[in-house]
């Protein structure tokens, strides 16, 4: 049971790590794209929009180096409930993750593109040009944004949850 615990922890460990390295090249990729629109941008209102998303990258890039992973894996000689109170802490806090990724997530990236989408109505309005076309990204955005916080919170966390609970009836020390 112990060696079971001990892959499993690995698995796990390997599967956030993974997870957390393809968020930051994401997160960062959004800050070399965002950070030169930022300075073509047609107005301090767009340029502020996404200068707000390439900051908002940096951030996200910055909390999954620092909050993505709880703590160490333990070494190979602890005892199988040491290994379980691990991975039961490990999966408590990617669900608090999960959970709270609308603010340290979604909202300065939705922020930055909303502000963005202004500036850029304010552009073509002033070119005498009409605004509304862009005010169609708005819902989009949304839509999209409302998509991952759905695949996180609802989707994510329900699968950690159901793994969590999985781990526990696996590994449920025998008399208790």
């Amino acid at each position: 049971m112990l060696t079971i615990a001990i892959e499993r922890a690995k698995r796990f460990e390997k599967t956030i790590k993974t997870r957390n390295l393809m968020e930051i090249v994401a997160a960062l990729a959004v800050t070399a794209i965002f950070a030169p629109i930022a300075w073509r941008a047609p107005n301090a209102v767009a340029r502020t929009g996404n200068l707000v998303v390439a900051a908002g990258g940096l951030w996200i890039a910055f909390f999954m180096l620092r909050f993505g992973r709880l703590a160490r894996p333990l070494p190979a000689d602890r005892s199988l409930a040491d290994y379980r109170e691990a991975l039961l802490a490990q999966f408590d806090h990617q669900i608090r993750l999960l959970r709270n990724v609308k603010f340290w997530y979604l909202l300065p990236l939705y922020l930055g593109l909303l502000i963005a989408a202004a500036g850029n109505v304010i552009a073509r309005t002033a070119e005498g040009r009409p605004g509304w076309p862009e005010l169609v990204t708005i819902p989009i955005f949304t839509a999209v944004f409302g998509f991952i916080w759905w695949l996180n919170e609802a989707y994510g966390v329900r699968k950690l949850r159901h793994a969590r609970q999985r781990l526990l009836d696996e590994m449920h020390p025998p008399g208790l």
